[in-house]
Protein backbone atom coordinates (compact mmCIF):
# COMPACT_ATOMS: atom_id res chain seq x y z
CA UNK A 1 0.00 0.00 0.00
CA UNK A 2 3.08 2.09 -0.49
CA UNK A 3 2.92 5.24 2.06
CA UNK A 4 -0.37 3.82 3.92
CA UNK A 5 0.53 1.38 6.20
CA UNK A 6 -3.19 -0.05 7.81
CA UNK A 7 -6.68 1.67 7.40
CA UNK A 8 -8.57 -0.21 10.87
CA UNK A 9 -12.11 0.25 11.81
CA UNK A 10 -11.84 0.24 15.19
CA UNK A 11 -15.72 0.05 17.14
CA UNK A 12 -16.09 0.97 20.94
CA UNK A 13 -17.95 -1.69 21.49
CA UNK A 14 -18.65 -5.33 20.24
CA UNK A 15 -21.90 -5.71 20.01
CA UNK A 16 -25.57 -3.31 19.70
CA UNK A 17 -29.44 -3.12 19.11
CA UNK A 18 -31.92 -2.10 17.29
CA UNK A 19 -31.78 1.90 17.31
CA UNK A 20 -28.59 2.30 18.60
CA UNK A 21 -25.30 4.27 17.84
CA UNK A 22 -22.60 1.96 16.16
CA UNK A 23 -19.68 4.01 17.28
CA UNK A 24 -15.84 4.12 17.06
CA UNK A 25 -12.94 5.05 14.77
CA UNK A 26 -10.70 5.19 11.14
CA UNK A 27 -7.47 4.54 11.73
CA UNK A 28 -4.96 5.41 9.08
CA UNK A 29 -1.23 4.87 9.72
CA UNK A 30 0.66 6.49 7.24
CA UNK A 31 4.55 6.39 6.80
CA UNK A 32 5.19 9.65 4.76
CA UNK A 33 3.48 12.59 3.68
CA UNK A 34 0.20 11.38 1.67
CA UNK A 35 -2.78 13.02 -0.45
CA UNK A 36 -6.33 11.89 0.11
CA UNK A 37 -9.19 12.55 -2.19
CA UNK A 38 -11.90 10.47 0.07
CA UNK A 39 -12.29 8.61 3.00
CA UNK A 40 -15.93 7.13 3.64
CA UNK A 41 -17.40 4.46 5.46
CA UNK A 42 -20.60 2.38 4.04
CA UNK A 43 -22.31 0.09 7.03
CA UNK A 44 -24.85 -2.77 5.87
CA UNK A 45 -26.98 -5.23 6.91
CA UNK A 46 -27.97 -8.10 4.97
CA UNK A 47 -30.03 -11.48 5.58
CA UNK A 48 -28.70 -13.59 3.23
CA UNK A 49 -29.14 -17.28 2.09
CA UNK A 50 -27.60 -19.71 -0.74
CA UNK A 51 -27.42 -23.57 -1.35
CA UNK A 52 -27.17 -25.63 -3.97
CA UNK A 53 -28.29 -29.24 -5.78
CA UNK A 54 -27.84 -31.55 -8.34
CA UNK A 55 -30.57 -32.38 -10.83
CA UNK A 56 -31.45 -34.92 -13.23
CA UNK A 57 -29.21 -37.91 -14.69
CA UNK A 58 -25.99 -38.64 -17.37
CA UNK A 59 -25.44 -35.77 -19.29
CA UNK A 60 -29.16 -33.80 -18.22
CA UNK A 61 -27.51 -33.54 -14.71
CA UNK A 62 -27.39 -30.56 -13.46
CA UNK A 63 -26.12 -27.81 -10.33
CA UNK A 64 -28.56 -25.28 -9.79
CA UNK A 65 -28.41 -22.61 -6.96
CA UNK A 66 -30.71 -21.26 -5.11
CA UNK A 67 -30.07 -18.11 -2.90
CA UNK A 68 -31.98 -15.06 -1.41
CA UNK A 69 -30.97 -12.30 0.11
CA UNK A 70 -32.68 -9.33 1.96
CA UNK A 71 -30.98 -5.91 2.54
CA UNK A 72 -31.69 -3.90 5.98
CA UNK A 73 -29.73 -0.83 4.93
CA UNK A 74 -27.36 0.68 3.48
CA UNK A 75 -25.50 4.05 5.41
CA UNK A 76 -22.78 5.96 3.73
CA UNK A 77 -20.73 8.80 5.51
CA UNK A 78 -18.27 11.01 4.25
CA UNK A 79 -15.09 11.18 6.71
CA UNK A 80 -13.13 13.07 4.12
CA UNK A 81 -13.58 15.06 0.78
CA UNK A 82 -16.49 14.65 -1.33
CA UNK A 83 -17.65 12.07 -3.78
CA UNK A 84 -18.51 15.23 -6.70
CA UNK A 85 -14.84 17.11 -6.49
CA UNK A 86 -11.40 15.97 -6.63
CA UNK A 87 -9.92 18.11 -4.30
CA UNK A 88 -7.40 16.30 -1.93
CA UNK A 89 -6.54 16.26 1.33
CA UNK A 90 -2.83 16.22 2.72
CA UNK A 91 -2.24 14.18 5.60
CA UNK A 92 1.13 14.26 7.31
CA UNK A 93 2.81 10.98 8.61
CA UNK A 94 1.92 9.10 11.56
CA UNK A 95 -1.71 7.80 12.74
CA UNK A 96 -4.88 9.42 12.33
CA UNK A 97 -8.19 8.72 14.23
CA UNK A 98 -11.38 9.57 12.78
CA UNK A 99 -14.76 8.93 15.05
CA UNK A 100 -17.83 7.82 13.51
CA UNK A 101 -20.99 7.18 14.73
CA UNK A 102 -24.39 5.50 12.56
CA UNK A 103 -27.29 4.53 13.86
CA UNK A 104 -29.57 1.00 13.47
CA UNK A 105 -32.80 1.62 12.55
CA UNK A 106 -34.77 1.02 15.07
CA UNK A 107 -38.01 -0.24 13.05
CA UNK A 108 -38.61 -2.85 11.71
CA UNK A 109 -36.84 -4.62 14.29
CA UNK A 110 -33.20 -6.45 13.23
CA UNK A 111 -32.53 -9.83 13.90
CA UNK A 112 -29.66 -11.13 15.73
CA UNK A 113 -25.94 -11.67 13.98
CA UNK A 114 -26.51 -15.04 13.01
CA UNK A 115 -24.18 -17.61 10.94
CA UNK A 116 -25.41 -21.11 9.60
CA UNK A 117 -24.55 -23.60 7.32
CA UNK A 118 -26.05 -22.22 4.42
CA UNK A 119 -27.10 -18.51 5.43
CA UNK A 120 -26.59 -15.82 7.87
CA UNK A 121 -27.58 -12.38 9.38
CA UNK A 122 -24.80 -10.56 9.09
CA UNK A 123 -23.67 -6.62 9.67
CA UNK A 124 -20.57 -4.54 9.11
CA UNK A 125 -18.86 -1.57 7.84
CA UNK A 126 -16.55 -0.71 5.22
CA UNK A 127 -13.71 2.04 4.95
CA UNK A 128 -12.81 2.87 1.17
CA UNK A 129 -10.12 5.43 1.21
CA UNK A 130 -9.31 6.88 -2.26
CA UNK A 131 -5.78 8.50 -3.56
CA UNK A 132 -5.38 10.20 -7.33
CA UNK A 133 -4.17 7.92 -9.92
CA UNK A 134 -3.67 5.80 -6.64
CA UNK A 135 -5.50 2.31 -6.16
CA UNK A 136 -8.41 1.98 -3.82
CA UNK A 137 -7.85 1.04 -0.07
CA UNK A 138 -10.49 -1.35 0.92
CA UNK A 139 -10.86 -2.59 4.49
CA UNK A 140 -14.41 -4.33 6.08
CA UNK A 141 -15.05 -5.14 9.80
CA UNK A 142 -18.03 -7.05 11.57
CA UNK A 143 -20.07 -6.33 13.84
CA UNK A 144 -22.69 -8.33 16.27
CA UNK A 145 -25.89 -7.12 16.34
CA UNK A 146 -27.98 -8.82 19.53
CA UNK A 147 -31.46 -8.47 20.19
CA UNK A 148 -33.40 -9.30 23.28
CA UNK A 149 -35.59 -11.86 23.70
CA UNK A 150 -38.09 -11.71 26.48
CA UNK A 151 -39.96 -14.62 27.76
CA UNK A 152 -42.24 -12.50 30.00
CA UNK A 153 -44.94 -11.89 27.34
CA UNK A 154 -48.17 -13.10 27.71
CA UNK A 155 -47.83 -15.68 24.81
CA UNK A 156 -44.86 -17.15 26.13
CA UNK A 157 -46.34 -17.75 29.78
CA UNK A 158 -48.92 -19.64 28.56
CA UNK A 159 -49.24 -23.83 28.75
CA UNK A 160 -49.07 -25.59 25.57
CA UNK A 161 -50.10 -28.71 25.06
CA UNK A 162 -50.34 -31.54 22.06
CA UNK A 163 -51.43 -35.00 21.72
CA UNK A 164 -51.60 -37.28 19.10
CA UNK A 165 -52.87 -41.19 18.83
CA UNK A 166 -51.91 -44.27 16.53
CA UNK A 167 -53.40 -48.04 16.44
CA UNK A 168 -50.89 -50.55 15.66
CA UNK A 169 -51.69 -53.15 13.01
CA UNK A 170 -49.68 -56.35 12.46
CA UNK A 171 -51.07 -58.01 9.54
CA UNK A 172 -54.93 -58.28 8.91
CA UNK A 173 -55.16 -57.84 13.19
CA UNK A 174 -54.90 -54.60 14.97
CA UNK A 175 -54.49 -53.77 18.40
CA UNK A 176 -56.18 -51.19 20.92
CA UNK A 177 -55.21 -47.32 20.25
CA UNK A 178 -52.31 -45.62 21.77
CA UNK A 179 -52.80 -41.96 22.57
CA UNK A 180 -50.64 -39.60 23.61
CA UNK A 181 -50.58 -35.93 25.68
CA UNK A 182 -47.73 -33.91 26.53
CA UNK A 183 -47.65 -30.24 28.17
CA UNK A 184 -45.43 -27.89 29.12
CA UNK A 185 -45.59 -25.34 31.77
CA UNK A 186 -45.11 -22.08 29.65
CA UNK A 187 -43.57 -22.21 26.11
CA UNK A 188 -40.53 -18.97 26.96
CA UNK A 189 -37.16 -20.81 28.57
CA UNK A 190 -33.66 -19.02 29.11
CA UNK A 191 -30.44 -21.41 29.02
CA UNK A 192 -29.99 -23.21 32.70
CA UNK A 193 -33.71 -23.46 33.21
CA UNK A 194 -35.23 -26.90 33.32
CA UNK A 195 -38.18 -27.67 31.01
CA UNK A 196 -40.49 -30.24 33.10
CA UNK A 197 -42.85 -32.01 30.96
CA UNK A 198 -46.10 -33.24 31.76
CA UNK A 199 -46.74 -36.94 29.54
CA UNK A 200 -50.13 -38.90 29.55
CA UNK A 201 -50.25 -42.41 28.01
CA UNK A 202 -53.24 -44.60 27.76
CA UNK A 203 -51.71 -47.70 26.29
CA UNK A 204 -54.37 -50.02 24.89
CA UNK A 205 -52.10 -52.54 23.04
CA UNK A 206 -50.63 -55.59 24.06
CA UNK A 207 -47.00 -53.87 23.76
CA UNK A 208 -44.57 -52.31 25.85
CA UNK A 209 -44.22 -48.48 25.12
CA UNK A 210 -41.83 -46.14 26.56
CA UNK A 211 -41.95 -42.29 26.41
CA UNK A 212 -38.90 -40.33 25.23
CA UNK A 213 -37.92 -36.48 24.96
CA UNK A 214 -36.07 -34.40 23.30
CA UNK A 215 -34.94 -30.58 23.02
CA UNK A 216 -34.35 -30.16 18.77
CA UNK A 217 -33.78 -27.36 16.91
CA UNK A 218 -34.36 -26.55 13.49
CA UNK A 219 -33.37 -24.14 10.74
CA UNK A 220 -35.31 -23.50 7.81
CA UNK A 221 -32.93 -21.31 4.77
CA UNK A 222 -35.64 -19.80 2.07
CA UNK A 223 -34.92 -19.31 -1.65
CA UNK A 224 -38.06 -17.74 -2.80
CA UNK A 225 -40.22 -21.17 -3.46
CA UNK A 226 -37.45 -23.67 -2.02
CA UNK A 227 -36.21 -24.47 0.89
CA UNK A 228 -34.01 -25.88 2.85
CA UNK A 229 -34.09 -27.45 6.63
CA UNK A 230 -31.96 -29.12 8.85
CA UNK A 231 -32.62 -30.09 12.26
CA UNK A 232 -30.53 -30.94 15.53
CA UNK A 233 -31.34 -33.39 18.54
CA UNK A 234 -29.53 -30.98 21.83
CA UNK A 235 -30.50 -32.83 24.48
CA UNK A 236 -32.91 -35.93 25.20
CA UNK A 237 -34.11 -38.16 28.06
CA UNK A 238 -36.50 -40.83 28.56
CA UNK A 239 -39.68 -42.15 30.85
CA UNK A 240 -40.69 -44.88 32.73
CA UNK A 241 -42.40 -47.42 30.26
CA UNK A 242 -46.14 -48.23 30.31
CA UNK A 243 -46.95 -51.42 29.81
CA UNK A 244 -49.44 -53.37 27.59
CA UNK A 245 -53.56 -52.66 29.06
CA UNK A 246 -51.96 -49.80 31.01
CA UNK A 247 -52.43 -45.76 31.30
CA UNK A 248 -50.12 -43.86 32.88
CA UNK A 249 -50.91 -40.02 34.08
CA UNK A 250 -48.06 -39.29 36.00
CA UNK A 251 -45.23 -40.07 33.81
CA UNK A 252 -43.13 -36.65 33.89
CA UNK A 253 -39.64 -36.25 32.52
CA UNK A 254 -36.86 -33.09 32.67
CA UNK A 255 -34.50 -31.43 30.10
CA UNK A 256 -32.07 -29.23 31.20
CA UNK A 257 -31.48 -26.48 28.48
CA UNK A 258 -27.54 -25.67 28.00
CA UNK A 259 -26.42 -22.73 26.16
CA UNK A 260 -28.29 -21.95 22.96
CA UNK A 261 -28.34 -19.21 20.14
CA UNK A 262 -31.80 -17.52 21.60
CA UNK A 263 -35.09 -18.49 18.94
CA UNK A 264 -33.90 -15.85 16.08
CA UNK A 265 -36.60 -13.27 15.82
CA UNK A 266 -37.45 -11.25 12.76
CA UNK A 267 -35.88 -13.22 10.35
CA UNK A 268 -37.66 -13.05 6.69
CA UNK A 269 -35.51 -15.82 5.08
CA UNK A 270 -33.53 -17.96 7.43
CA UNK A 271 -35.72 -19.16 10.30
CA UNK A 272 -34.61 -20.65 13.91
CA UNK A 273 -36.45 -22.64 16.37
CA UNK A 274 -36.70 -24.89 18.80
CA UNK A 275 -39.03 -27.19 20.09
CA UNK A 276 -39.70 -30.00 22.89
CA UNK A 277 -40.43 -33.78 20.83
CA UNK A 278 -42.35 -35.88 22.74
CA UNK A 279 -41.99 -39.50 21.28
CA UNK A 280 -43.23 -42.97 22.44
CA UNK A 281 -41.16 -45.45 21.27
CA UNK A 282 -43.37 -48.88 20.04
CA UNK A 283 -41.58 -52.43 19.04
CA UNK A 284 -41.72 -53.01 15.96
CA UNK A 285 -43.72 -50.02 15.00
CA UNK A 286 -43.46 -46.61 13.77
CA UNK A 287 -42.79 -43.99 17.22
CA UNK A 288 -46.18 -41.78 17.80
CA UNK A 289 -44.70 -38.15 18.19
CA UNK A 290 -46.15 -35.22 19.19
CA UNK A 291 -43.94 -31.20 18.74
CA UNK A 292 -44.23 -28.95 21.66
CA UNK A 293 -42.98 -25.47 19.97
CA UNK A 294 -41.06 -23.46 22.59
CA UNK A 295 -38.88 -20.05 22.50
CA UNK A 296 -35.12 -19.86 23.88
CA UNK A 297 -35.07 -16.36 25.40
CA UNK A 298 -32.30 -13.82 26.89
CA UNK A 299 -34.74 -12.36 29.65
CA UNK A 300 -35.50 -14.63 32.17
CA UNK A 301 -38.92 -14.61 33.72
CA UNK A 302 -39.64 -12.35 36.38
CA UNK A 303 -42.99 -11.64 38.77
CA UNK A 304 -45.37 -9.35 37.49
CA UNK A 305 -44.54 -7.07 40.41
CA UNK A 306 -41.27 -6.47 39.68
CA UNK A 307 -39.76 -4.18 36.66
CA UNK A 308 -41.64 -4.72 33.45
CA UNK A 309 -39.09 -5.25 30.61
CA UNK A 310 -41.29 -4.93 27.62
CA UNK A 311 -39.30 -5.90 24.89
CA UNK A 312 -42.19 -6.98 22.90
CA UNK A 313 -43.49 -3.80 22.16
CA UNK A 314 -40.01 -2.13 22.40
CA UNK A 315 -38.92 -4.12 19.51
CA UNK A 316 -41.68 -5.72 18.00
CA UNK A 317 -40.75 -9.20 18.24
CA UNK A 318 -43.36 -11.29 16.48
CA UNK A 319 -43.90 -14.56 18.87
CA UNK A 320 -46.85 -15.63 16.50
CA UNK A 321 -44.88 -17.39 14.13
CA UNK A 322 -43.61 -19.68 16.65
CA UNK A 323 -44.49 -22.95 15.42
CA UNK A 324 -43.56 -25.66 12.49
CA UNK A 325 -45.92 -23.89 10.04
CA UNK A 326 -44.08 -20.90 8.78
CA UNK A 327 -44.85 -19.58 5.56
CA UNK A 328 -43.09 -19.61 2.52
CA UNK A 329 -40.42 -16.72 2.81
CA UNK A 330 -40.88 -16.06 5.85
CA UNK A 331 -30.25 -14.27 22.23
CA UNK A 332 -28.03 -14.11 28.19
CA UNK A 333 -25.28 -12.61 26.07
CA UNK A 334 -22.15 -14.38 27.13
CA UNK A 335 -24.42 -17.75 25.82
CA UNK A 336 -25.30 -15.75 22.34
CA UNK A 337 -21.90 -14.73 22.06
CA UNK A 338 -20.09 -18.56 23.01
CA UNK A 339 -22.88 -20.40 20.59
CA UNK A 340 -22.26 -18.39 17.88
CA UNK A 341 -18.19 -18.83 18.43
CA UNK A 342 -19.03 -22.43 18.21
CA UNK A 343 -20.31 -21.99 14.57
CA UNK A 344 -17.52 -20.34 13.65
CA UNK A 345 -19.10 -16.81 13.96
CA UNK A 346 -17.04 -13.61 15.14
CA UNK A 347 -17.42 -12.47 18.34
Amino acid sequence: MGRVKAVSIVYDRPTYSCGEWVSGRIVVELTDRTEVRVLKIHAKGEEYVRWTERHGTGKSRRTRVYTQQLRYFKHKYLVIGTDSSDEVTVLQEGIHEYPFSLVLPPTPPLPSSFKGTYGHVSYWMTAKLHRPLKLRIKTKEPFTVYNQVDINTPRLLEPHTAANEKTICCWCCASGPISLKAEVERMGYVAGESIKIFVEIENHSSRKVVPKAAIVKTIIFHAKTKKKTLSEVIIKTKGEPVLAGQKDSRNSMMLEIPELIPTLMNCSIIQMDYSIQVTVDIPRSMGLTVDLPIVIGTIPLHSYGGPASDFNNQYGMNYSNVNHGFPEGSAVEAGFQAANKSLGYYT
